[in-house]
């Protein structure tokens, strides 16, 4: 009987076959790399105009369609991506990528000022375009990069992220001296790196691999729903995300070749290192907000001087995601014990700080919590990669992406409605006033336990999680 194969064939380290493919991919991670900054630039600027957008084209009440529609497309396509990367060609991932980034630049440009669909349909098509790089990083080096060096490649592209998103939110300070749509403008130099990347990348797949139409289709739907719910609350969607699951469970047990297998889901080490995922990055779309609206409702100042402040942290985190020799030295159980001690005490910070002033609690408490995520998401994403077969290790990105996502969104919905709803307004142990000062340093306080919780998960599986990693831990 012929062994069935789960996903393209890695050479072993050391060959001479790795060695040919280890220098292609140092040669295109770069261009990828550009690629990906300009995906999260165009996302960072988006997301913080889309309300001066919207009042422009003259439907403020549908502005957040800009942000949220090709939000739960990003959760989607994620999983999709990560997974296809274990079984189809990068190249022709990439090239499609490209296509789709500069389709909804030219589409955004042309026809952005007329409607806002035009609009939300060219995000759509930027952020199904623009995650392929994203994707097809960590495919790259969780396949062709050596071990040892893997935690540094995920640093950079930590701080690449971080520096984008930085940049993001000093464009969407310049809003109004600028002209919006021309920030769609900005992916068309993507198509003058189609000849260096067709050179160095992969284009390799596995032959007669067929494309799990159905999977995808259902796990897609189940992420959806799941956003969906958690954006509007709708008995309709929670029905949903039930059945999607449901039906995407029956379909994994009963299909002969799923792109996942339950046993993915019977793996202890997996369902442990993304537990910790989900619970951890459970405030990480809401520290922006939060702390936007401390700087609106209690300190009474403006959104530009609020960014001004926050800024900084974001670019601490960019600043650190170079650190990877530091990681590497500290090695990745006391990088996550750090990363997750330092994000959770810098939410309860925040609380603590309001107090103070707005420079303690909107400058200085956003810096521990940013630092903290510094050294997380590189061991953590690592730390995944082990608990599988090299080859399946991008089904376990596109997860761990879907998980991100959606926890976000879940996250920014509990904690926004706990804001909202005043909650707990009486008094705060962190020392504030009563009103919206105790509701928001009553939110960070729960989001900080939360965060030290994926601690205690962590260090109670350690063992549990590096099981099938086959080297030592330290």
């Amino acid at each position: 009987m012929k062994e069935k194969v789960t996903g393209i064939p890695v050479p072993a380290e050391g060959t001479p076959e790795y060695e040919k493919m280890n220098k292609m991919a140092k040669r295109a991670i770069p261009l990828i790399l550009v690629i990906f900054t300009l995906g999260i630039l165009e996302q960072q600027a988006f997301g913080m105009i889309f309300v001066n957008i919207g009042k422009q084209l003259g439907v403020p009440g549908q502005a957040s369609l800009i942000t949220s529609i090709p939000g739960i497309v990003l959760g989607v396509i994620s999983v999709i991506y990560g997974s296809l990367g274990d079984f189809v060609s990068l190249k022709r991932m990439t090239f499609l990528g490209i296509i789709l980034f500069v389709a909804g630049s030219i589409i955004g440009f042309a026809l952005g000022p007329m409607n806002i669909w035009a609009v939300v349909i060219a995000r759509v098509l930027q952020s199904a375009g623009g995650q392929v790089a994203g994707s097809v990083f960590l495919v790259l080096v969780s396949k062709y990069v050596s071990k040892a060096s893997r935690v540094l490649y995920y640093q950079i592209f930590v701080a690449v992220f971080r520096f984008s998103a930085a940049l993001g939110v000093v464009l969407a300070g310049l809003v109004e001296t600028i002209d919006w749509r021309w920030l769609f403008l900005a992916p068309i130099v993507t198509l003058f790196f189609i000849p260096a990347l067709n050179r160095n990348l992969p284009d390799i797949h596995v032959k007669g691999a067929k494309v799990d139409i159905i999977g995808f289709t259902l796990i897609g739907a189940f992420a959806a729903s799941v956003t969906m719910y958690f954006t509007d609350n709708a008995i309709f969607w929670a029905i949903a995300s039930i059945i999607t699951l449901v039906a995407f469970s029956i379909y994994i047990h009963k299909a002969n070749d799923p792109f996942i297998t339950p046993q993915f889901f019977k793996n202890p080490a997996f369902i442990a290192v993304m537990t910790v995922i989900f619970i951890g990055y459970f405030f990480s779309y809401t520290i922006n907000a939060g702390v936007n609206a401390i700087g609106l409702n209690v300190y009474h100042i403006s959104s530009a001087k609020i960014s001004n402040m926050l800024v900084w942290s974001i670019l601490l985190a960019a600043i650190l995601g170079f650190a990877g020799p530091i990681l590497k030295k500290l090695g990745r159980t006391l990088s996550i014990i750090i990363a997750l001690t330092f994000m959770g005490l810098g939410l309860i910070a925040v609380a603590f700080f309001i107090p103070m002033g707005p420079v303690w609690s909107l400058a200085v408490a956003p810096c521990i919590y940013y630092f903290g995520t510094s050294f997380f998401y590189s061991p953590i994403v690592d730390s995944a990669t082990l608990t599988v077969p090299a080859e399946e290790s991008g089904r376990v990105l596109g997860i761990n992406d879907l998980v991100q996502a959606i926890t976000g969104s879940i996250g920014v919905s509990v904690f926004s409605g706990m804001m909202s709803s005043g909650f707990m307004s009486g008094n705060s142990i962190a020392g504030t006033d009563a009103g919206v000062a105790s509701t928001y340093a009553n939110v960070f306080i729960a989001g900080g336990i939360i965060v030290l919780v994926a601690l205690v998960i962590y260090l109670v599986f350690h063992k549990v999680i590096y099981s099938r990693a086959g080297i030592e831990k330290k």
